[in-house]
């Protein structure tokens, strides 16, 4: 029944959605993310969650490396820890830590041990993810079609004004951002240069494409069918070839995957390409004007969460969550920017139980009529 139906959005504590009914729940939000679409400087950070079911959650798939490994070195993340990506990064400061001790039998075998626990881990992540999008399952091609859904509806929303283009920020390894721009024929750049020999070059970002079929004009029309891909974690299809990450095909071997974090003897004094990623990150949540959506995403990253944190502190800033605020990193968060006007958050109830903030259900806000 439709009284059962409610999706809550929240700004400085109060449900502002409250009595309304469920059509006029979605028109509001419809409302609230066109405004968004239109921002001057539009971002959108895109989580694991926008690509389940055809990727596992992280946290899904670390809880069946525990249980089908039980005898790796899992530290303080053993249990109901779902945070693997901490649990890598622990794994690898270990590492570091055992290569710098003299040498001894002890060590040695400690350090074989959690070797082979990331090495497990990592192949075993990697695996749960697909890596080839020509022939494709159900589940994946539904994901495939969200994706390229909701770039659409972007693209035409803003193709009017002459904005920058979209930055999408996303923690996802997969390569379902890239499956949907090529499927709508949308220009756009990841941050490599070259085309045979793909190369991680983050000056790249800085570069405009332009129309020149009127080149006489006295100002040349900037192509506006064009997003920006920052991939923050890396991605299936990065390898590191010496001092450089290269872009090759992900169905190659798994080793030198560039994911966040990697054991690579490089990134111990560069962090590249992960700085220079965040950085850009920073900078485009600080331009006036700007606005955040945020999808999938449930604040496991606290470099992230706190770069959006200190965003909220200038009034122009706009933050859209779409997210299930019984997570307990979500509620974390919430809590801490509760009474801040600029932070709007979304989800509730609009099939079953806790689904309001689903890849799926935003995008019927945004294009659905909403006939009951």
């Amino acid at each position: 029944m439709l009284e059962d139906k409610f999706i809550y959005h929240l700004r400085t504590g109060d449900n502002l959605l409250k009595g309304l009914s469920f059509k006029d729940q979605k028109g509001r939000i419809k409302k609230v993310l066109n405004d968004c679409l239109m921002s001057k400087n539009l971002n959108i950070l895109i989580g694991s969650g926008c690509s389940v079911p055809a990727v596992p959650l992280m946290g899904s798939t670390f809880k069946k490396i525990k249980q089908d490994y039980p005898d790796l070195q899992f530290g303080n993340y053993d249990g109901d820890s779902a945070d693997i990506e901490g649990y890598l990064n622990w794994l690898n400061t270990g590492m570091k830590f055992l290569e710098d001790l003299p040498g001894g039998l002890e060590s040695s075998k400690e350090l074989e041990a959690y070797e082979e626990s990331f090495e497990t881990t990592k192949r075993n992540l990697l695996a749960s993810i697909p890596r080839d999008y020509e022939e494709i399952n159900q589940k994946q091609a539904n994901v495939k079609e969200n994706y390229i859904n909701f770039y659409n509806k972007i693209l035409s929303t803003r193709g009017i004004k002459n904005y920058s283009p979209p930055n999408i920020f996303t923690t996802n390894y997969d390569l379902f951002n890239e499956v949907a721009f090529e499927a709508l024929s949308i220009h756009y750049t990841n941050g490599f240069r070259g085309n045979v020999n793909k190369v991680f070059d983050p000056t790249v970002f800085q570069l405009r494409l332009v129309d020149d079929q009127h080149r006489y004009k006295e100002k040349w029309s900037v192509i506006r069918n064009y997003i920006k891909l920052y991939k923050v974690h890396g991605s299936i299809d990065w390898y590191f070839k010496g001092v450089d990450v290269v872009q090759k095909s992900s169905r190659g071997s798994i080793e030198n995957v560039v994911i966040y974090p990697t054991i690579n003897k490089h990134t111990e004094t560069q962090q590249t390409p992960y700085s220079e990623l965040f950085r850009a990150l920073t900078i485009s949540l600080q331009k006036p004007d700007s606005t955040l959506l945020v999808l999938g995403y449930g604040f496991p990253d606290h470099h992230i969460n706190q770069l959006i944190s200190q965003a909220l502190s200038n009034q122009d800033f706009t933050l859209i969550i779409f997210g299930n605020k019984e997570e307990d990193n979500a509620e974390e968060f919430l809590c801490s920017h509760q009474h801040n006007k600029n932070l709007h958050f979304i989800g509730g109830t609009v099939d079953s139980e806790g689904d309001g903030h689903h890849f799926s259900n935003v995008i019927d806000y945004m294009i659905g009529e909403f006939n009951e």
